[in-house]
């Protein structure tokens, strides 16, 4: 009979930062507790078979069962993860962080938060500060594509309308 009673909410939440992906709020939450991340996230959907597969594809059932959890509205959930991402652009999402913004980076104490935009390939700034995204170790290259900066953050936009928003736009057409 225990075992059918759902988990109560969890005693001491972490206030999500903006743009953070569901798995590094989990994984905060599991530091604070000094439970492994995965056994975290069970705890909340037992059915979850990884971290990676929730940040991807939440079903609107899980959805409301992390929320009640963690004392949040659902819409909170959603926007942590990449369920608005069509399929064809998950190629796109990384698994580790590739790029970090400066700025928004060191506003925040250990453990530092894991933000969407730093998976997701197509983006060149920060969708918090508009701040250029820097390599995670911090080291300058220097582009040799400067002269066409203007054109990639026009690209940019347009992926982002597209995988984000689903906005269609020219570079949809025939590149599946």
């Amino acid at each position: 009979m225990i075992e059918n009673t759902p988990p109560r909410q969890l005693a001491v939440r972490l206030p999500p930062h903006p743009d953070e992906l569901l798995s590094s709020w989990i994984s905060r939450h599991a530091a604070f507790y000094a439970v492994p991340p995965l056994v975290m996230l069970r705890h909340c959907l037992p059915e979850a078979s990884s971290l990676r597969a929730a940040d991807l594809q939440l079903s609107s059932d899980q959805e409301i069962r992390l929320a009640s959890m963690f004392a949040t509205e659902p819409a909170v959930i959603n926007r942590m993860i990449f369920g608005n991402i069509s399929q064809s652009s998950h190629r796109l999402i990384a698994v580790r962080p590739t790029q970090i913004c400066t700025n928004c980076s060191s506003q925040h104490g250990e453990p530092a938060p894991i933000l969407r935009s730093q998976l997701l390939g197509w983006r060149l700034t920060c969708p918090l500060c508009a701040t250029p995204l820097s390599d995670p170790g911090g080291r300058e290259h220097p582009s040799p594509f400067r002269q066409y900066c203007r054109a990639a953050l026009y690209g940019e936009k347009l992926l982002d309308d597209e995988a984000e928003r689903g906005i269609a736009t020219w570079t949809s057409l025939g590149f599946s």
